[in-house]
């Protein structure tokens, strides 16, 4: 005995419609709600610092990748303004400042200056950026020296640290953007 299937007309619909549900529902579970918002690490190999005496006597102390960090020479006893800034200085054409971004995204920034032996003191500036809790970021700072020493005063750009309050790199937490040890002789 020979079995016959037959296909009605309305059989090809429904398996045609079916696959059509199926083929929109497949698309649609791809696509994406909205584009991801893309943060790309900045590159820094250019740190400025900009030093200013009490007489407004200002020292640029500049750090590029790949060569020789300078050598900060200060007078005892005496106070000093100084700001930092962060450079891309991949094309020499097209130097990017960094430093405008740090200053847009305070709330992810921090600046930490950890001292090693000279006698140097280092204080947010009264006209120190801030981040929305009105915490100093510490691009503008004020250092003080004491008595003739000679040490280092090393500088981190923290990105996203977890307590700004911290007393150690350590405990800031966040990553290290950039991370430079300058030579300080305080005379």
């Amino acid at each position: 005995m020979k079995t016959v299937i037959y296909n009605s007309p309305r059989q090809g619909f429904w398996r045609k419609l079916i696959f059509a549900i199926l083929v929109l529902l497949i698309f649609n579970q791809c696509k994406k709600d909205s584009p991801e918002e893309i943060n790309e690490e900045e590159v820094i190999n250019r740190v400025t610092l900009r030093v200013t005496a009490s007489d407004n006597t200002t020292t640029n102390y500049t750090w590029n990748d790949g060569e020789a960090i300078p050598s900060i020479g200060l007078t005892a006893n005496a106070s000093y303004a100084v700001s930092v800034h962060f450079f891309d200085a991949s094309d020499a054409s097209d130097i990017e400042d960094i430093t405008e971004e740090v200053i847009e995204e305070a709330d992810e920034h921090f600046i930490f200056y950890e001292i090693a032996t000279a006698n140097v003191s280092i204080s947010p500036a009264s006209n120190d950026v801030e981040d929305n809790d009105g915490v100093s970021i510490n691009l503008k700072t004020q250092w003080t020296t004491a008595d003739a020493s000679s040490g280092s005063v090393r500088l981190y750009l923290i990105h996203e640290p977890n307590n700004k309050a911290g007393s150690t790199r350590g405990a800031i937490g966040g990553a290290t953007d950039v991370e430079i040890s300058f030579p300080v002789t305080v005379e």
